[in-house]
């Protein structure tokens, strides 16, 4: 039996492509309406109830949960995602949660009272309480900056991050190539399963593969990524460690501006005696002085493969979703000295 999967790939078009051209949307060319048509002839196929939808009941709304709308990373993916969707007469309803599990709740019932179609989502962690919400309402989820955590029911759910763990310890061996062997570490909660514990594995990954030495003197936690945090963990460093360290690896671009005011406060210069980093590559990366050297990862393409993921869900109710892995990029900028 013919199914829309076998259509996309004879098409060469994604299913989200193929569930446009069924359902008649005005944003698909006549030269890839005409060539779906074609397949669809040839093949035989003929569209479920689920995949003909009636565009008139549908009310296209898709909810989008965010810890902080002020952070500009937030603001890059927001921005993919209505590049995909606006134009196929979609709107979002943003809620602002920040970080905090009742609000998440909260925000996952208003929205299915809105019967919104799908749900983005970024969070700090992922509890059992959100994969019990999507499998008693049957919402797709798709996360972003996040990673999906084992559970035995099945439900439509999907992330789009990057290789964190990797990433991180590609910053270990980028700092060791230049010069550096004292290398800490500031990072969030672990309880955070992406930026937290996988940033944290990938820096103790990067120690090892570079055969590097670290004490928990150099390492600190804190209980989220503000610059207050950053601050408060260089304090804890200085105070703990015989030797400072010459480069401190900092969970995000936050950790690191907090990181380098303490350093001013107590006339340590960056990176002239400690070289630090970040990651996000958020907008105070680059207004800060010195600028600094971090990941660039939730980008326009997150929100752009986000949006495409809840279209495939639309389109297929047979789609079982995935975590999809995007590609991350590292900036050398000036906080970081060639020892």
């Amino acid at each position: 039996m013919v199914n829309i999967n076998d259509v996309a790939k004879a098409a060469g078009v994604s299913i989200s492509t193929i569930s446009r051209v069924i359902n008649q949307s005005s944003s698909v060319s006549p030269a890839t309406r005409n060539k779906v048509m074609k397949v669809i002839a040839e093949l035989g196929y003929s569209p479920t109830a689920s995949e003909k939808k009636d565009r008139k009941k549908s009310n296209k709304l898709i909810g989008v949960l965010f810890p902080d709308i002020s952070n500009n990373v937030f603001g890059r993916i927001l921005q993919g995602i209505n590049s995909v969707l606006t134009p196929l007469g979609y709107n979002t309803v943003i809620c602002e949660t920040n970080g905090e599990l009742d609000k998440e709740i909260h925000f996952l019932d208003v929205l299915k009272n809105k019967q919104v179609e799908g749900i983005i989502m970024a969070n700090v962690h992922i509890p059992e309480e959100h994969l019990l919400w999507i499998h008693r309402n049957n919402k797709p989820v798709v996360y972003v900056c996040q990673d999906i955590p084992e559970f035995s029911l099945k439900i439509p759910i999907s992330s789009v991050n990057m290789d964190n763990q990797q990433a991180i310890c590609d910053m270990v061996h980028f700092l060791y190539n230049m010069g550096h062997r004292n290398i800490a570490f500031i990072g969030g909660p672990l309880h955070d399963l992406s930026a937290g514990k996988k940033r944290y594995q990938g820096y103790m990954k990067g120690i090892r593969e570079c055969s590097l030495n670290t004490s928990q003197d150099l390492i600190s936690f804190q209980e989220s990524f503000t610059i207050a945090d950053g601050y408060e963990g260089m304090h804890q460093i200085y105070e703990k460690s015989s030797i400072l360290p010459t480069a401190v690896l900092c969970a995000c671009d936050n950790i690191a501006v907090g990181a380098i005011d303490f350093m001013y406060d107590n006339n340590i210069q960056v990176p002239e005696h400690i070289s630090v980093t970040g990651v996000d590559d958020s907008n105070l990366a680059t207004a800060i002085r010195p600028s600094l050297t971090t990941i660039r990862h939730a980008t326009f393409d997150t929100g752009i493969k986000a949006a495409q993921i809840l279209l495939e869900y639309f389109a297929s109710p047979s789609f079982t979703g995935n975590a999809f892995k995007l590609p991350y990029q590292l900036l050398r900028r000036q906080s970081v000295k060639h020892l």
